[in-house]
């Protein structure tokens, strides 16, 4: 049998990882854990990343350049992995700054921004959807941190190639009136999403999963609102941004 630089679940490296599941842990060390091959890899191009993490009982080592890396027991691996069927590769990198001051999306802007939003699960699809598409996000007074390993992973590798910052409610707004012209997603908007004009600079605010948008919001931009048919009165968040994104595609495309 090979062995492995840590076998030990004991070990107190192994226990420094696995406390970077809480966000106490994170950020005590401003570091986070990534999990999974392709997030590995596509963080390598992006973030500082501080060591890889690879179980070879699980497949062919990950492409490490420089990075230092440590092979770890399937026992270890497990203990650290929160998907049901892990790959053994992992990483610890830095914890961006995700401020205002370095956050730089394309031109003519387009933004989502996560207002008060509380779930790891729909934010890390929100960040597919913008990457998709081509936006930037920012987190409005959040209910957990964009490093939570719960949004790493339903954000498959998108976090690492959207622009990204994450303040308190104010800051955003301020940043938003400057820049952009601001729509707010609202189950009785003001506006119907179709006649919505989305080619300039644009910021679409998305609301918490139980409270939606802010009131401050609808204060300084227009309510907006998805036509629909049925008997539901409100979309999931990641739904929502989905389609405000796709109609802002669509008419930029020309």
């Amino acid at each position: 049998m090979t062995t492995r630089d840590i076998e030990s679940t004991s070990n107190p490296r192994v226990r420094t990882w696995a406390g970077l599941a809480t966000r106490a842990g994170r950020d005590r060390t401003r570091t986070f854990l990534i999990e999974g091959r392709r997030e590995t890899e596509r963080a390598l191009s992006t973030l500082t990343v501080k060591e890889l993490i690879w179980c070879p009982d699980y497949g062919a080592a990950p492409r490490a350049g420089d990075v230092p890396l440590t092979t770890v027991s399937q026992r270890v691996f497990d203990k650290l992995a929160r998907r049901q069927h892990p790959d053994g590769v992992a990483a610890v990198a830095e914890t961006p700054a995700l401020s205002l001051a370095s956050f730089e999306p394309d031109s003519p802007a387009l933004v989502v921004i996560g207002d008060g939003m509380e779930k790891p699960g729909n934010i890390g699809a929100v960040l597919r959807t913008c990457d998709a598409f081509g936006a930037g996000f920012i987190g409005s007074s959040l209910g957990t941190d964009l490093v939570n390993p719960n949004v790493i992973r339903a954000a498959q590798g998108s976090i690492f190639a959207t622009p990204l910052a994450s303040v308190e409610r104010a800051s955003t707004i301020e940043w938003a009136k400057a820049r952009t012209r601001i729509i707010a997603a609202h189950p009785i908007g003001a506006v119907s999403l179709w006649d919505e004009d989305l080619t300039g600079p644009t910021t679409i605010v998305i609301g918490s999963e139980h409270a939606g948008v802010d009131p401050l919001w609808l204060d300084v931009g227009t309510s907006v609102a998805i036509p629909t048919v049925g008997v539901a009165d409100s979309l999931n968040a990641s739904v929502s941004a989905g389609i405000f994104l796709a109609e802002a595609a669509r008419q930029r495309s020309g």
